[in-house]
């Protein structure tokens, strides 16, 4: 997952709050939406038994084909549902999904290995 995971996340979410001029407020509700996403997302990949490509992609392999592919995609769908439902330019949602994609999906693997070991 390390592939996914920005180095200084805490840092760059401050850095884009500034830079996009974004209130608290919609930092949070950003980072809401992108989860919803992201988990919507992945369980339709599933519903539809695309589950290697889901796996690839928790496991933090987005050189491969289909993880490359379904990272794409995915931040694609994030960056279009941040702009409507919050108005964003197409470059602060850019910048939204760049670094909120990979923590989000640091959080599912986690999340999904810890009830794997139970």
């Amino acid at each position: 997952m390390r592939n996914f995971f920005p180095s200084i996340s805490p840092l760059k979410l401050m850095q884009l709050q500034r830079w996009s001029n974004l209130r608290q407020e919609q930092l949070s509700d950003a980072i809401y939406i992108t989860k919803d996403c992201v988990l919507g997302f992945l369980k339709r990949q599933l519903e539809k038994g695309n589950w290697k490509e889901v796996q690839d992609v928790l496991k933090g392999k987005p050189m491969t084909k289909a993880g490359k592919y379904f990272y794409n995609e995915m931040r694609g769908k994030v960056v279009s549902t941040l702009m409507l439902r919050l108005g964003l330019r197409r470059i602060v949602a850019i910048s939204i999904a760049l670094i909120l994609v990979p923590i989000i999906l640091a959080k599912v693997a986690g999340e999904a290995m810890s009830l794997v070991k139970k």
